[in-house]
């Protein structure tokens, strides 16, 4: 069995998109087995993002997946 860690980014959250991101993944016969909404830290977007952190986007994609 796959396993996929899938994020519903911020300005997916913003505009009630979720709902309709879920049915998609259902709507192609895949199961979810977690299912959790939580307001990313600045701490846990630096280790999810560590290998982009020498780019020069970094400090605004740490800022964007923080922001909701």
């Amino acid at each position: 069995m796959n396993q996929t860690l899938v994020l519903c980014k911020p300005d997916a959250v913003e505009r009630g998109l979720v709902g309709k991101i879920i049915s998609r993944f259902e709507e192609k016969g895949l199961s979810i087995s977690s299912l959790r909404m939580l307001t990313i830290t600045p701490e846990l977007a630096a280790l999810h993002y560590a290998e982009h952190v020498e780019k020069p986007f970094y400090d605004d994609l740490v800022a964007f997946i923080g922001r909701s």
